[in-house]
Order: C-alpha cells, then sequence, then structure tokens
C-alpha cells in the first residue's frame, strides 16, 4: 500500500474509532472500525501492531470519555491508556496465530480473547462497565434483547467476531467455496439472535397491569449550597446552620408539596432523584417523620432520595433512598452501594446494605442509586424484581450517555425500570429496556416524569446462567488455540474449514 493510501487508511479509520464510542458514538462505526483496525494490525509486525493499536484506541477513548469535569487531565490519560492497554491485547493475540488464518476456526481466536479480556478489565475497573462495546449498540433494540440471554458480553463478541470473519473473507477472497461457508455461519448467528430480539420486542410484551408512577427531581432555583467550613466553625456553626436549616426546609417543602400534588393526580408510587432533598443529620429524623405522614395521608408509596449532611464527619454525605409504604412505614432503607470515585466517593459515608426489595400490591419492587448501574454483577441482587427504582444525579456531559446504559440492567434482569435523573435525561422503560416516558432536565420546567409502569417483571435467561457466556468464550478460546497450535504451519495451498 503506497504512502498516500496508508494515510487515508489511517485517517479513515481514526475517524471511525472517534464515533465507535464514547460521546460521539453511532452504532454501525465501532463494526466498521474494529475490521479496519484488525486489518491494519495484521499487516504490522507484532510489535509495530500493539503499539499502533495501543495508540488509536488510547487516542480515541480518551476524546470519546472526556466527560468527567472532576479528573484532572493526567488522570484521563491515564484511564485512557490503560483501557486501550486491555483493548489492544486481543489484537496481540490474534497475532500469535498469523500463520493459521486459513482455518476458519481461527476467526475466533479475536472475539473470544476480546470478551475475555474486557470482562476482566471491567471487573477491576473502578468506573464498572463505562467503555463496554455493548454500549455503544443503545439504539438496536432488536440486537439488545440477546443480553437478556448471555449479557454484555455478547453483543462484543458479534463485533469482534464480525471483524474476524471480515478480515478471514479478504484474506481468503479466492477460495470461494471456503469463504461461503463461514459467511454463512456468521449470518445464521447473527440472523437468529435478531430472529430472537424480535420475537421478545413483539411477542413477549407485558400485559400487566400498569400503574401511574410520578419522579421529581428537585427545582435547580432551591439549590441548595453548602457552607460545610461555616458549619463546623464554632464562632459561625449557629448563623450558618439556621441559613442552611432554613434553605434545606424551603427545598424539601417544595418536593413534599409536589408530591401530594402528583398523588392527588392519581400517582401510586411517587419517588425523587438523587439528593433531591437535603438535610442536616440532626434533622434527618423529622423528615421521616414527614414523609411517613405524607405516606399514609396520601395512600402512596413515597420514595425520598436524600443527601443527609453531616458536618461533624469528615466524610459527610449519607446518600440514601427511603421508601415510605401506604401505611407510613420504611419498607427500603437503601444507602448507596457505589459511591463515584474521584468526587462522591471521598466525602462519602454509605453503610453496606445491599439491594433491598419489598413485597406489595403492585409487585416485587426495588431501589438502587445512580452509579450502582454501571455494575451489572451488583444488579444481581435486584433479581426477581418486577419494578426498580433508581434515583439518579448527573451532569450536562454524560447526558444522555448514562441514562442508556441504565437501560441494559432492565434487558438483563427482567425489571421494569425507571430511572430519575437531576441534570440529565429521566427514562422509564419495561423489561426490554423500551422507552414508555422520557424527560429532560434541560428543557422541563417541571422536573417531573410521569410513567405507566407494568407491574409485572420476567425471568431471563441472563439472572439464571449470569456470565456462563464468558466462561465459554473462555473455554473456545482455550480449545481453538490448541487445535491451531497443533496443526502444522499451513502454506498458501492449504485450506481448512
Amino acid at each position: 500500500m503506497k504512502l498516500p493510501r496508508k494515510i487515508t487508511f489511517v485517517s479513515l479509520l481514526f475517524l471511525f474509532l472517534l464515533f465507535s464510542n464514547g460521546q460521539y458514538a453511532v452504532s454501525i462505526a465501532i463494526w466498521i472500525s474494529t475490521a479496519m483496525l484488525l486489518f491494519a494490525v495484521r499487516q504490522l509486525k507484532r510489535w509495530q501492531g500493539f503499539l499502533f493499536a495501543f495508540v488509536m484506541l488510547g487516542a480515541s477513548y480518551y476524546i470519546g470519555f472526556d466527560v468527567v469535569p472532576f479528573l484532572p487531565t493526567s488522570a484521563s490519560i491515564m484511564i485512557a491508556a490503560i483501557f486501550s492497554v486491555f483493548a489492544t491485547l486481543p489484537y496481540f493475540i490474534d497475532a500469535l496465530f498469523s500463520k493459521k488464518r486459513n482455518s476458519f476456526l481461527s476467526t475466533l481466536i479475536f472475539p473470544t480473547a476480546a470478551v475475555f479480556i474486557e470482562y476482566v478489565y471491567h471487573q477491576f475497573n473502578l468506573y464498572g462497565t463505562w467503555g463496554h462495546l455493548a454500549y455503544t449498540q443503545q439504539s438496536q433494540h432488536v440486537l439488545l434483547q440477546s443480553i437478556s440471554v448471555f449479557g454484555l458480553g455478547y453483543i462484543t463478541f458479534l463485533i469482534t467476531w464480525f471483524a474476524s470473519v471480515c478480515n478471514w473473507v479478504y484474506e481468503q477472497r479466492n477460495e470461494w467455496k471456503i469463504i461461503r461457508k463461514g459467511v454463512l455461519i456468521y449470518s445464521l448467528i447473527l440472523g437468529i439472535t435478531l430472529l430472537y430480539g424480535g420475537y421478545r420486542v413483539q411477542f413477549q410484551k407485558s400485559d400487566a397491569k400498569t400503574i401511574r408512577v410520578a419522579s421529581i427531581s428537585a427545582l435547580d432555583s432551591l439549590n441548595v449550597h453548602l457552607n460545610l467550613p461555616g458549619l463546623v466553625n464554632k464562632e459561625t456553626a449557629k448563623e450558618v446552620k439556621m441559613t442552611t436549616r432554613k434553605n434545606t426546609t424551603r427545598l424539601n417543602q417544595n418536593l413534599f408539596e409536589r408530591s401530594i400534588k402528583e398523588a392527588k393526580a392519581g400517582a401510586e408510587i411517587v419517588f425523587w432523584a438523587e439528593g433531591s432533598g437535603v438535610i442536616l443529620k440532626e434533622d434527618e429524623t423529622q423528615l421521616y417523620k414527614r414523609a411517613s405522614a405524607v405516606a399514609l395521608a396520601q395512600n402512596i408509596y413515597l420514595g425520598i432520595a436524600v443527601a443527609v449532611i453531616d458536618p461533624t464527619n469528615e466524610k459527610f454525605l449519607e446518600n440514601k433512598f427511603v421508601l415510605f409504604d401506604k401505611n407510613g412505614q420504611i419498607v427500603i432503607d437503601y444507602w448507596k452501594g457505589i459511591s463515584v470515585p474521584g468526587a462522591e466517593a471521598p466525602i462519602s459515608n454509605n453503610k453496606v446494605t445491599g439491594i433491598q426489595k419489598t413485597e406489595t400490591e403492585y409487585g416485587t419492587i426495588a431501589g438502587v442509586i445512580c452509579f450502582d448501574l454501571d455494575f451489572p454483577n451488583y444488579l444481581k441482587g435486584a433479581k426477581g424484581s418486577d419494578i426498580l427504582l433508581a434515583p439518579s444525579n448527573d451532569w450536562k456531559d454524560i447526558d444522555p450517555i448514562h441514562t442508556d446504559m441504565a437501560r441494559y440492567r432492565a434487558i438483563e434482569q427482567g425489571f421494569n425500570f425507571i430511572r430519575q435523573t437531576n441534570h440529565g435525561l429521566s427514562v422509564g422503560t419495561d423489561y426490554t429496556g423500551e422507552a414508555i416516558s422520557e424527560m429532560d432536565h434541560f428543557t422541563d420546567a417541571n422536573k417531573v416524569l410521569i410513567t405507566q409502569i407494568p407491574t409485572k417483571g420476567v425471568t431471563t435467561i441472563y439472572s439464571k446462567i449470569g456470565d456462563s457466556f464468558i466462561l465459554f468464550c473462555l473455554l473456545l478460546l482455550i480449545v481453538s488455540s490448541i487445535i491451531l497450535r497443533k496443526r502444522k504451519t499451513e502454506n498458501k495451498s492449504y485450506h481448512s474449514f
């Protein structure tokens, strides 16, 4: 390939990579860029290919995920570099079988390695599944139904196997009979996947009773600005506490009034977005008494998401979601399970409660908070829920990426789902991930989402078998590697299916 063509190819590759993941993702781009990058790496020596893939993937990741304003540039670069090392490893493993590519079996090396390594990376990633290839397909509703069976890794497998098959077809382009069989196998797997997805979307829709749920975000005009130094300073504590209590009372009163309004409009469940309510630790009990009285008087389930502030503790934030039943009793007392590293974790004093569920006349209800949803393993604790309530709080840079990611948990575990989001996109979905309702914090003046949500979830295959597909890919990688290694080095005239 001549230099001008190489420059054009690399430029196009990087362009597709920029649109392959993160804030600029377009679903088709990851399929094209992965195939192109695999092709490019195969044209280079092993160490050159690794370095090339590392630079391309790292640079595109940094640009695509430059969405965290509280992280310094150096930290963002480090995260991109670590991601790139893991993301490049499947290309390196594929290069180890450069003389074994005549066999269609060789097409399984790259995708199985990619699935397993990606899974390992996200087990140790402090930011959960951010950057997972499956999230690039959020607009492909039919395709995504497959994660109700095999989880996120199956989408990665389809994307990376497609890249491997495309390159195999190119390399065997003069052997049409062999090519035809390989293309047929991949097409059959993809076709079955889409048929299943279409069937689930069209014929497994919920016919259960729906109920009206109102979810509420705090008004921006009532935001409480905390003066923590003033609260702990003996000379200013009294005055600052009076001002803080005045502001939190005004904020919480508004939330209660709006909750009562929605109850009178027919809502049977009302809950608030993450941290919408703010209260000093010493006033927490009084807040719960008020919430209990509202739930009892209005005959509703009321979920208050509240930031409890304890200025005497270095880790002053307790991030809670407390659900009251129609009798005014607390049935869920949940503390956020996973705090955001770098911003929230250093100030959070959350107790480990695990995901709590409660049996109601509307089915089994569970609750989690925002960042918890980025961890599929953690959300396995919501297994068996019919409705999941998820108070959340984002910022504009990750809107709507973060909400789109959260929908995947509904498909995986089979619950109906509402994510009420301060400073982001709020959404209600059924257990297929299909949006029932949406509300954009930045354009909706009322900050209220109304959802007619089904009261019955489903039991998914994934909720039963978990990440068995990851183990299957690891086994397939090992078996394929052994078989290919045992074969003699292939010459140009040797072809094996």
